[in-house]
């Protein structure tokens, strides 16, 4: 079962936390193994971006590319395990409240977001900032996997990235099986097809809520 508890060898979780991303802006947060994370939208119509760090080894992170050769998939689906660039499970795909999750589409950058106000901050641009902020020593910025952006391949290759519909509310939740740092960014994605400013809440707990 994708979120299953840990064990009560593993000693008490540490405290639980919420966190919340500001439309352009970002959330860090710290989170053990055995707890859960869940990423919302509150609003029901934005993409958010995730990333991760192993506490042990900066140098080892979230990865949708090794995430896609280990899945066999270009789609995060539920029950899939999310893996870093050395392939070892960082967490579990167990709740999904949203459907259509990319693993294909980089984080956006200043020159793709010409349509929106100057002040807007870019994927790469929030990244930056949020590694900044929480004082990492990230020797690379890897790419997101792309929550609540349903992109689908055409048989010629081509990627369509799709708006789904507005559904407020909607969330992932994963089992968390690495110590890591955890950023979750909420800036446009380029595509022009995210464009509500609600903020993306980002909640760590201890068990599982109904």
């Amino acid at each position: 079962m994708p979120l299953m508890m840990t064990t009560p060898e593993a000693g008490p979780l540490p405290p639980e936390t919420l966190a919340e991303a500001p439309f352009g802006g970002f959330a860090v947060v710290e989170i053990a193994t055995g707890q859960l994370l869940t990423v919302e939208d509150p609003c029901g119509d934005r993409t958010a971006q995730l990333y991760a760090f192993s506490r042990a080894d900066m140098t080892e992170f979230l990865s949708p590319h090794h995430t896609r050769v280990f899945s066999n998939s270009y789609r995060l689906g539920l029950g899939m395990r999310l893996v870093s660039n050395r392939r070892r499970a960082m967490m579990v795909l167990g709740r999904d409240r949203a459907g259509g999750h990319d693993l294909l589409i980089p984080a956006s950058l200043p020159g793709d977001l010409a349509s929106l106000p100057n002040d807007t901050a870019s994927g790469h641009e929030a990244l930056r900032a949020a590694v900044r902020h929480a004082g990492l020593n990230a020797p690379k910025f890897p790419d997101p996997v792309n929550l609540f952006l349903n992109v689908g391949v055409e048989r010629d290759g081509r990627l369509v990235p799709a708006a789904a519909p507005p559904a407020p509310g909607r969330s992932v939740t994963c089992r968390v099986v690495m110590d890591m740092c955890v950023v979750v960014t909420n800036t446009p994605s380029g595509l022009g097809i995210d464009t509500g400013e609600g903020a993306i809440r980002v909640r760590v707990d201890n068990r599982l809520i109904p």
